[in-house]
């Protein structure tokens, strides 16, 4: 939680945000015009109630007055994943096209690694070569980062704040995964079987968190809903181990709906805006 005088100055900024006057304010949330002063002035740390009373005028929450530790906002920075809901409308459509456009591009990237994986697997080598599977294991890291990222921003725009920490923890967990395959591509270091096994469980977990993070999401439909329980689904079977070899191309399916979520998201905002 904020302290004084940093939190008055963000009251301040979420009420202009708003557009609203300190009278305008106080009759929303029955606190008197000279306490609203002193709050944004950082003459006085208000009560935990009277904040929550003045961010439910604001629509806001206490989520909105979290501070980022210095790692957090080392990582976002690191990252490129600080993405702020506040900028030019614009600014939020450009990160939306380049979501849903890295989601596509993470899909064909990923038929390409099942074709590479499972020729590896009978063969004993991979079928582009090592060069091209290296440079295309590097894109797909690339491209799951960046379309992940995009739910980062849907769950700021739409106050889901576990969706926000499961996107990003996707986002390390695939870049580790996927990163280590590159490196032990022969699998010298730990064999083929163990590493399947590991990675299978840890998408597993992950896309059933994934899952209910998007079936929480509300204000834009049934289509998450949808995607959440087909993503619930597949992380499930993913656990099980032996329906992973279905689950893994099924995969691309709950993808594909997620990429029209996030078209979904841009709809919206454009009719909001017009």
């Amino acid at each position: 939680m904020m302290k004084q005088p940093e939190l008055g100055q963000k009251i301040l900024e979420l009420r202009q945000q708003k557009g609203l006057t300190q009278e305008e304010l106080v009759e929303q949330c029955n606190i008197s015009v000279r306490t609203i002063q002193r709050i944004e002035a950082g003459e006085t740390m208000p009560r935990i109630y009277t904040i929550k009373t003045i961010l439910s005028a604001l629509d806001r929450d206490l989520d909105d007055l979290q501070e980022d530790t210095v790692f957090e906002a080392k990582v976002k920075k690191a990252m490129l994943i600080n993405l702020d809901e506040d900028k030019d409308v614009s600014y939020l459509f450009t990160q939306l096209h380049v979501g849903w456009i890295a989601g596509i591009l993470s899909m064909i990237a990923f038929v390409f690694e099942l074709v590479d994986d499972f020729y590896f697997v009978a063969e004993g080598t991979y079928y582009f070569g090592k060069v091209f599977t290296i440079i295309l294991g590097i894109l797909s890291i690339i491209f799951f980062s960046v379309f992940m990222r995009t739910f980062i921003l849907i769950g700021n725009l739409f106050k889901n704040n576990f969706l926000k920490i499961i996107s990003t923890l996707f986002i390390i967990i695939n870049a580790i995964l996927a990163g280590y395959a590159l490196i032990d591509m022969n699998y010298v270091v730990m064999p083929m079987e163990a590493y399947g096994v590991m990675y299978i469980v840890f998408f597993g977990v992950m896309s059933m968190f994934f899952g209910y993070s998007l079936f929480k999401l509300k204000g834009l439909g049934q289509l998450p809903q949808a995607s959440g329980i087909l993503q619930m689904v597949l992380g499930f079977m993913m656990l099980t181990i032996f329906l992973a070899i279905v689950a893994g191309p099924a995969s691309i399916l709950a993808q594909a709906i997620n990429v029209a979520l996030i078209l979904r998201v841009y709809e919206i905002i454009k009719k909001q805006v017009g």
